[in-house]
C-alpha cells in the first residue's frame, strides 16, 4: 500500500508506551501515534485510547523519507470518520469534571501556600 500525508488509514496497535501508541499497517509499515496527537486534553492513561490488538483510524501527518515510518494523528480525524475497536469503538474522554474536582478544590490552597513560601524566601 502506498501512503500519503493527509491520508486516513486503519492501523492495528502493536505496542503501548506511556507516551505513544505504535501502530502497524499493511505491508508491515509502522507508525507512531504520539500522545499529543491523540487529544487536546490532558491524557492520564493512554490505554483509555488504545490497547494492543485494537484497530483505529488515524491520519498520516508525516512520513520519514528514509524508512517510511509514519507519524500519525487521531485528533485530526474528522469525528464522522472516527473508527476504533477499543472499548467497543467508544472514544473515551480523558478526564471528567469529577476527576478534576479534587484538583479544583486543592488549587487555591496550593497557590496560597506557594505565594506564602515565595514571600518568606524574599523577606
Amino acid at each position: 500500500m502506498h501512503f500519503e500525508i493527509g491520508q486516513l488509514v486503519i492501523g492495528k496497535v502493536k505496542s503501548v508506551k506511556p507516551y505513544a501508541l505504535f501502530l502497524e499497517f499493511d505491508n508491515n509499515t509502522n507508525g507512531l501515534l504520539h500522545i499529543s496527537e491523540i487529544s487536546d486534553s490532558f491524557i492520564r492513561d493512554i490505554e483509555k485510547y488504545g490497547s494492543v490488538g485494537d484497530e483505529m483510524k488515524v491520519k498520516i501527518i508525516d512520513i520519514d523519507k528514509t524508512n517510511g515510518f509514519l507519524r500519525l494523528s487521531l485528533k485530526q480525524v474528522p469525528p464522522e470518520e472516527a473508527y476504533s475497536t477499543h472499548q467497543d469503538g467508544k472514544i473515551v474522554p480523558i478526564a471528567t469534571e469529577e476527576e478534576f474536582a479534587a484538583l479544583k478544590e486543592k488549587m487555591p490552597i496550593w497557590i496560597e501556600e506557594t505565594l506564602k513560601k515565595i514571600g518568606d524566601d524574599y523577606d
